[in-house]
């Protein structure tokens, strides 16, 4: 049990920020806010589908190099990109095949796997000077 709060005391905001995205999955598509500053193929649900994952990589990787200071790094980026993005699937599946009020696509997905890398790439900008003791090896990655 102990285990499991060590766990949670590292990972609650990521957790809950997921949570908050399976929430956001099941909101109708019609009750997004339309807006004429975005280009056709941009529309404000794919930036919004962007800045999800975006957060979400970013906390969860800082969840686990908090959790492990830094060691396992290459493992820690491969997995919760690999988890990441297959959430992002998995939702779009789940509002092509179950959600009749929300249709998934194949764009939708784009926009979260863009997320995914843009987390990534703001944590290594911004994670760095948190974490710097516990992240110096990553100078190369």
């Amino acid at each position: 049990m102990q285990r499991l709060s060590i766990s949670l005391k590292f990972h609650w905001p990521w957790i809950a920020w997921l949570g908050g995205i399976v929430m956001a999955t099941f909101i109708p598509g019609n009750n997004l806010p339309d807006s004429i500053v975005f280009q056709k193929w941009m529309k404000p649900d794919k930036w919004i589908h962007l800045g999800l994952f975006a957060v979400l990589v970013f906390l969860a990787l800082r969840s686990y190099m908090k959790q492990y200071q830094g060691r396992y790094y290459r493992f820690i980026y491969t997995s919760v990109l690999t988890i990441s993005m297959g959430i992002g699937a998995i939702t779009e599946l789940m509002q092509k095949h179950m959600l009749t009020a929300r249709n998934g696509n194949v764009y939708d997905f784009g926009a979260d796997a863009l997320g995914c890398l843009t987390g990534l790439i703001i944590f290594n900008l911004i994670g760095k000077k948190f974490y710097s003791n516990s992240m110096k090896h990553l100078k190369n990655y």
